[in-house]
């Protein structure tokens, strides 16, 4: 964990997980962090002490990003076992397991205040849910592996991308995909013959 302003580390977390750390969020009060791991873990540890909290176990397999509810009272993560797992953060204990995605679900954030988060997949969709389970909307157009996401905090923008160089821009109200940013010196795809 670093200071900002004076760039010098304030803790250095060991032996956090048995595995390579794959994703990190901070609490949105910013006093508890949350990590996750190929140990197939979500851990949670104090800032900025880095004291351990607890453990969050169900995961099958790689557990690649984690995020908070605006409230602080619910983490979900996202894993390699293609699913995303609602926790409730209190009791240390699985809410939900959301199946919808038919690959590795590799980035997790939520949108804002609301209850809703966004995904992306190597399945080449980004989708949006909601913490009970429901798939709200969906956003296409990849061809390969997605590893990369960001949503605005109204949900109004969305940016994916991945193995193929390319970020795509959609508008996160109705799904239409708005640009897509090309690697430099890529040309555009030739639209497809009907």
């Amino acid at each position: 964990i670093m200071d900002v302003e004076s760039g010098k580390e304030v803790k250095d977390i060991k032996n956090g997980h048995s595995d390579t750390v794959l994703g990190l969020s901070f609490s949105p009060d910013d006093k508890i962090l949350a990590t996750c791991g190929a140990d197939k873990f979500v851990k949670t540890f104090e800032v900025p002490s880095g004291k351990f909290l607890k453990a969050f176990e169900g995961h099958t397999h790689h557990v690649l990003g984690v995020g908070w509810k605006a409230d602080g009272k619910l983490l979900a993560s996202a894993g390699a076992d293609n699913v995303i797992k609602i926790w409730d953060f209190e009791k240390g204990e699985q809410v939900r397991t959301i199946a919808g995605h038919g690959k590795q679900v590799t980035q997790l954030v939520f949108i804002g205040k609301t209850d809703q988060f966004a995904t992306c997949s190597g399945d080449q969709t980004v989708r949006f849910w909601n913490v009970n389970g429901g798939n709200t909307r969906n956003f296409s157009g990849s061809a390969d592996f997605l590893y990369a996401l960001g949503v605005s905090p109204d949900g109004a923008v969305v940016a994916a991308g991945g193995q193929e160089g390319i970020v795509r821009v959609y508008n996160g109200t109705n799904g239409q995909l708005v640009k897509s940013l090309l690697p430099p010196g890529a040309e555009p795809a030739a639209p497809k013959k009907k």
